[in-house]
């Protein structure tokens, strides 16, 4: 008897770090019922037929109202924003390839996101979009002969547990999903 108790213990006691970090895992991963769509169209082109600047459109198509900070190209220390992708792979084997491009955002003192969304945030109501728009012609400026490989991508804000409780006592319900387009190329002769 003592052995079988002694079994069905050792047995329960190797089982609790699995069922404790599959917990975690799933408290981890902060959901929400908002569901939105990314797209991405070519408003206008240079003299050579590039692209020069690129239209994002974030739809809710889902059934709640998504609130979140107004999604713009650039940058958002919290989040919110639209970010652009663009990698050059080389016409030349001799040259690797590469991307760039880049950009950094500081932290600062920031209101809450509460704050943020109260004061200058956009709420979609399902079947509602809101566009914005990003240049891209100089980012290609002497860009050698190869394949430009380009996409944009939704970050949404940074909540933490408390931040989306807060948000939800206050009347909002912000999207958690990082979304993004399907990726577009072009030839640069």
């Amino acid at each position: 008897m003592r052995t079988i108790t002694f079994i069905a213990i050792a047995t329960i006691s190797a089982m609790l770090p699995f069922s404790a970090a599959r917990a975690q895992r799933n408290q981890a991963k902060l959901i929400s019922p908002v569901r939105l769509e990314l797209s991405m169209e070519i408003t206008t082109t240079t003299e050579d037929g590039y692209p020069s600047a690129l239209r994002a459109t974030v739809k809710n198509v889902g059934d709640v109202d998504a609130d979140m900070p107004m999604p713009v190209f650039g940058c958002l220390t919290q989040g919110g924003q639209i970010l652009l992708h663009i990698e050059w792979h080389s016409d030349d084997p001799h040259k690797t390839n590469g991307y760039g491009w880049g950009g950094g955002c500081g932290e600062g003192d920031r209101p809450s996101l509460t704050q943020q969304i109260r004061n200058e945030g956009v709420r979609l109501r399902p079947g509602e979009f809101i566009t914005s728009s990003v240049n891209i012609h100089s980012r290609l400026q002497g860009i050698e002969p190869g394949i430009i490989e380009y996409w944009i991508e939704f970050i949404p804000p940074k909540t933490t547990r408390r931040d989306l409780v807060e948000l939800q006592q206050a009347g909002y319900i912000v999207p958690t999903e990082t979304i993004e387009t399907d990726h577009q190329r072009f030839i640069v002769r």
